[in-house]
Order: structure tokens, then C-alpha cells, then sequence
């Protein structure tokens, strides 16, 4: 099943101490169904594209990365332009599950 594509404007914010920050709103019909299922964290894995993941038990950042290394087509969406990050982070979950 393909997922629902939706486009989020991100709002920064200024503090009144100075700290800025940039949020983006979740589409309510998913926010609804977290909300039902008691989830209220998301893991959000980012570098050039970003995608949010529910966090239940037993999804942690080494499953996403286990993952995301079985899927190389899904690494692209995430990729750097620069830095290599991503890349450099399925390399050593590759290295660490030998």
C-alpha cells in the first residue's frame, strides 16, 4: 500500500530568550489514530528527505536502521547531499550486526 503524501509548511518560532525553533503539524487523521493507540513519540530519521516512525514496543533506531539497510532504494530518499550521514550510518549498523 502506497502512504499518504502530504505537504507541511514549517513555522519558526523565536523565544523570547532567543531560541529559535521549527515545527511542522502532523495530518490529523494520523495524529488521531496515535492518539487512540497511546503513542505520543515519533522517531524521526532525517538528513536530506525526513520521515517519522510511531514509536512501539520493540521499533528502535537500530530496527529503523536494520531496515533501512535491507532497503537501499528507501536510503536514497534519506541521503545527504554532502555529508555522506546517512550513508555513514547504514555502514556501521552493517558493521555492528556482523
Amino acid at each position: 500500500m502506497i502512504p499518504k503524501i502530504v505537504e507541511r509548511k514549517i513555522t519558526k518560532m523565536q523565544k523570547p530568550g532567543g531560541l529559535v525553533q521549527y515545527l511542522i503539524t502532523l495530518p490529523k487523521d494520523y495524529a488521531e489514530s496515535l492518539d487512540k493507540q497511546g503513542i505520543d513519540t515519533l522517531l524521526i530519521a532525517y538528513n536530506r528527505g525526513l520521515g517519522a516512525f510511531p514509536m512501539v514496543p520493540g521499533f528502535t533506531e537500530e530496527a529503523l536502521l536494520t531496515f533501512l539497510k535491507e532497503h537501499p532504494e528507501l536510503v536514497k530518499l534519506f541521503a545527504a547531499t554532502e555529508t555522506g550521514k546517512a550513508e555513514d550510518k547504514i555502514r556501521l549498523a552493517e558493521e555492528a550486526s556482523k
